[in-house]
């Protein structure tokens, strides 16, 4: 997967996304998994306009697993 910019407020990148997931072995669901990310990544607390682009990410690295 190529990177690009998915949170512009917070410039967190597809592979910010992915780094932050795989320090963390497993999730229950992908908003559990959006909570960690948000966390590690801060996206999505600025504008909150890159919420679905954080959970597609997120929804394709984890079906990558």
């Amino acid at each position: 997967m190529d990177n690009y910019m998915i949170c512009n407020c917070k410039k967190v990148s597809f592979v910010d996304v992915e780094n932050a997931l795989h320090t963390h072995e497993r999730f229950g669901d992908v908003e559990e998994a959006f909570k960690y990310v948000q966390n590690v990544t801060h996206c999505s607390t600025g504008c909150g306009g890159c919420y679905e682009k954080i959970l597609d990410a997120i929804s394709q690295i984890m079906m990558s697993r």
